[in-house]
């Protein structure tokens, strides 16, 4: 079993999988320096990671937790317009649009596909209404799956970040699907800006909630 202080708490999949590997050949160089030096300043199964060593990373990043599981860093690998695609270590992938996950892969089950209507955040402010989506699940699959989606907005509050403090704004956003009985409630806190900085979602029935908060913005 690898050490739990030193090595797999940055991989997001370590909570499906108590052994494995960080597949470096999967990372370009400058993200294994990056893993290596937040390896190193790890104290323990609790993961504090030293803000210092973020802030020192020269990539965005954000720290990710599944269900009630240790944190772990992930890396921004690429943007395409409003989408951004995050890797951890071990070769785990978050797909964010607008600061929703859309996309998962290297997770036991995995979400495939998220067709979403074309709804901006700052539309929620006047909107009360329904929103119908389509996902799409890996491991086991289930296409086409149809999600409904109301949303509950609320004021903007002072808020402790891992790396800062901003004003942000709770949106509650409630799903479900009647034919598989999915029936949760997703958390996002944005700024005026209407970026997301920390969430809380549930990507698939078949996993816990993922928890991220951004610790370093894509500029």
């Amino acid at each position: 079993m690898t050490n739990l202080r030193l090595s797999l708490l940055l991989s997001v999949s370590f909570l499906f999988f108590g052994c494995s590997m960080i597949d470096t050949n999967r990372i370009a160089p400058g993200y294994v320096a990056a893993y290596e030096a937040i390896r190193l300043n790890i104290f323990g199964y609790e993961n504090n990671i030293d803000p210092k060593v973020i802030k020192n990373i020269p990539y965005a990043s954000m720290l990710v937790r599944i269900g009630k599981g240790p944190s772990a860093l992930m890396i921004l690998e690429s943007i395409n317009e409003d989408t951004f695609t995050w890797v951890s270590a071990d070769g785990v992938y978050l797909v964010t649009k607008n600061g929703k996950i859309i996309k998962t892969a290297g997770l036991p089950n995995n979400l495939n596909q998220r067709l979403d209507p074309k709804l901006n955040w700052r539309d929620l402010s006047f909107e009360n209404n329904d929103y119908t989506s389509y996902v799409s699940f890996k491991d086991p699959d289930l296409n086409n799956l149809k999600v409904v989606s109301n949303y509950v907005v609320g004021e903007y509050e002072h808020h402790e970040l891992f790396m800062t403090n901003k004003s942000l704004k709770l949106i509650e956003e409630n799903i479900n699907s009647n034919i598989i009985g999915w029936y949760e409630t997703n958390t996002y806190w944005m700024d005026e800006k209407n970026f997301i900085w920390k969430s809380t979602q549930y990507v698939t029935p078949k996993i816990p909630p993922i928890h991220y908060e951004v610790t370093k913005r894509p500029l």
